[in-house]
């Protein structure tokens, strides 16, 4: 479980902080040339994604995919929403919301067992 945390945690704060820095993102191609300049923040937030990866692949090899997965989007989904509003700035509209709860809703029924 603490490895899913780390793994939310991470994808999240990835995706959040490469936005952050992306405004000063540039990449030139010239008939010579390839240039590119990565900002400080979107660096680290690449290197954040990339170990959410390794440790996405790690998680996948050991649980049962058909529940991990709905719950490692789900719950990453419901991460970069509360980021990209609080940190971002992001304003969230009704159809988000909506949408949100039926993310939780279908989460949780995929994941009840009837006998």
């Amino acid at each position: 479980m603490l490895i899913f945390i780390i793994y939310v945690v991470l994808s999240t704060s990835g995706l959040i902080l490469f936005k952050l820095g992306s405004s000063n993102l540039s990449i030139g191609i010239t008939k010579t040339l390839f240039s590119m300049h990565i900002p400080f923040l979107s660096l680290l937030g690449l290197l954040c994604y990339l170990f959410s990866f390794l440790l996405w692949m790690y998680i996948i090899s050991k649980s049962e995919i058909s529940f991990i997965v709905p719950l490692g989007v789900a719950i990453t989904n419901l991460a970069i929403l509360a980021g990209s509003y609080y940190i971002l700035d992001e304003t969230i509209s009704v159809t988000t919301i909506i949408g949100t709860i039926l993310i939780i809703s279908g989460v949780i029924v995929m994941n009840i067992h009837l006998k």
